[in-house]
């Protein structure tokens, strides 16, 4: 199997496994993908924010959108202007953030009325930075892969409710700040008929603020994981955001900015996670079933979606011999029965999937969004390296984490 031009095998041998792989073929094709959809585009960094993935999103002219201080700062030594940046951290400012985007000019989007009094008692002592604001909208609604990534809603902690949008007007006023933004984000992985029905709520929230400038619509761009399905069509989505900002231009009788921030619709389809086959075993079950296990070097410390969210990933196997389809549950060396990658709602599935053999190398796809950026050192497990594969070169691009790396993060005595 192969990755571009470069063999699994290949790549494996020269920079070890478990290892994070992106297709920058791939990830260009996203970006052409979603770029025309709206005037400013931002990437959701906290889907993937390896350097390599963004030096590619500044060169092609997306922008970004943090959702941490420390986010917004590797946006920059990148190379982002701070003008390319709007910081959205949801619920609070931890100590320094807002003196820091009022100090260095990035644009804030505040979740909770209380960020926004933040904001402005900052400005106020400050004396510097600017007035204008954005703030973040929960629409009463919204959608996702799972109820963990939905972001709207009575059951969702981020955003200022759709009632409350008065004293968020009074809050502003009482600081002398403008909002000019106005924005929602319903979830990650959701479906285009929310994201349809639900940029209608804005643009009438939108309409309260005399000041917006700009409207942002968010994520939540769907994204197949399932190869056997065709991948969600999100070219019908731009004449739906045209058609919503055109109407508040009519309302304010001036051109109004229309942004957008997905992150797992960039870089999901261009990531893989490499793998070793380390051994076969196999159980029973009530019924007299035989349950095969393969398992592999691959644990939910490098990726925790299957476990955090019984998410679907294609999985493949390379090895010059392998035996017949079956039934078999993939599954990792960490000591937790959940590390398992072919898993549904907490239980083991069996996939049909080809017998390897110890030594081969297994391959998980859709892996660019959110894996990495959540990996851990669950068991003393150091992070693994990530490395770019461009036509027919690859590329590391993060070194394997060490012991001597872990430990020197601890105070020793």
């Amino acid at each position: 199997m192969k990755i571009e031009n470069v063999e699994v095998r290949k790549i494996t041998e020269e920079f070890g496994a478990p290892v994070y792989v992106y297709s920058m073929e791939a990830l260009r094709a996203a970006i052409a993908e979603i770029k025309p959809l709206a005037p400013v585009v931002r990437y959701a960094m906290k889907a993937n924010s390896n350097r390599r993935i963004l030096k590619e999103m500044l060169a092609q002219g997306v922008k970004i959108d943090a959702v941490s201080v420390l986010e917004a700062q590797r946006a920059l030594r990148v190379g982002f202007k701070p003008e390319d940046v709007c910081f959205t951290s949801d619920v609070f400012f931890n100590a320094g953030e807002v003196d820091y985007c009022l100090e260095n000019g990035i644009y804030c989007n505040c979740g909770t009325l209380g960020m926004l009094r933040e904001y402005g008692q900052a400005q106020s002592r400050l004396g510097k930075g600017s007035n204008e604001v954005s703030i973040r909208i929960n629409p009463g609604e919204g959608a996702g892969h799972s109820k963990k990534t939905n972001t709207g809603g009575p059951y969702s902690k981020h955003g200022i409710w759709h009632e409350n949008l008065d004293e968020a007007k009074a809050i502003a006023k009482e600081y002398g700040l403008k909002i000019t933004g106005a924005h929602i984000h319903i979830g990650s992985g959701g479906d285009m008929e929310h994201l349809k029905r639900l940029t209608g709520k804005l643009v009438d929230f939108a309409k309260q603020f005399e000041d917006l400038q700009i409207v942002n619509f968010g994520g939540g761009l769907p994204y197949q994981y399932r190869t056997d399905l065709p991948q969600a069509e999100i070219a019908d989505y731009k004449p739906i955001l045209r058609e919503r900002v055109e109407i508040l231009e009519k309302h304010f009788g001036r051109k109004i900015v229309c942004e957008i921030e997905p992150g797992r619709r960039f870089v999901a389809g261009c990531g893989y996670l490499l793998g070793e086959v380390r051994s076969l075993n196999h159980t029973f079950d009530e019924s007299g079933k035989r349950l095969d296990y393969v398992l592999t070097n691959i644990g939910f410390c490098h990726l925790i979606r299957p476990m955090a969210y019984g998410s679907y990933h294609p999985i493949w196997f390379d090895g010059e011999d392998l035996g017949p389809e079956q039934e078999l549950i993939v599954a990792g060396p960490v000591c937790e029965s959940g590390d398992v990658l072919t898993q549904e709602n907490e239980m083991p599935v069996p996939r049909k999937l080809p017998m390897p053999r110890a030594g081969d190398v297994v391959v998980v796809g859709g892996a660019g969004a959110y894996g990495m950026v959540m990996a851990s050192n669950y068991n003393t497990q150091p992070l693994i390296p990530e490395a770019i594969v461009d036509g027919d070169e690859a590329t590391l691009t993060r070194r394997r984490q060490t012991l001597d790396d872990i430990l020197q993060e601890e105070v020793l005595e």
